[in-house]
């Protein structure tokens, strides 16, 4: 009747990290990378994934209006993914350690898929924010909205 349940703490693994940063953008990686050293109680860790994910997404917010249309859009999700792998791989926990471990478990790929698409959502409106502002500031002309025909227009 007495159980003592002891709940071990979850780590994403490198290639949820990685597919996380991939599909839930770069705000994503910051996360997932941040809540991992945070599990694992390293403070440092957790203080230079969270300065550097916020200058490299005020980087990366600054220079994107800045890339030439032609630029192929996967580029840089695929490589700040990459990176985001890299450093979970390196600096954190491999899977075959997870798997090993008595003290750790791993996170839930349906975890990684919600908070990716939370974390994408909050992304795209700080992106849509800032573009925003930048039109009005000047910065950027975003163009005025196209305009519906009207059904007079229309011939059919």
């Amino acid at each position: 009747m007495n159980d003592i349940v002891i709940k071990q703490p979850r780590l994403y693994t490198p290639l949820q990290v990685g597919f996380g940063s991939f599909f839930g953008g770069p705000v994503a990686m910051i996360y997932f990378l941040w809540q991992n050293f945070k599990t694992l109680d390293n403070q440092s860790g957790m203080q230079y994934s969270l300065a550097g994910g916020i200058l490299f997404n005020v980087g990366l917010l600054l220079f994107m209006p800045m890339l030439p249309d032609y630029f192929p859009g996967v580029v840089i999700p695929f490589v700040y993914s990459l990176v985001a792998l890299s450093i979970a791989a390196t600096w954190q926990m491999r899977k075959d350690a997870i798997e090993h471990s008595v003290h750790y478990l791993f996170q839930s790929n349906w975890r990684v898929f919600f908070i990716s698409i939370a974390l994408l959502v909050v992304w795209m409106l700080g992106a849509y924010m800032l573009a925003i502002w930048l039109d009005m500031l000047g910065v950027i002309d975003l163009g005025e909205a196209p305009v519906a025909p009207e059904l007079d227009d229309l011939s059919i």
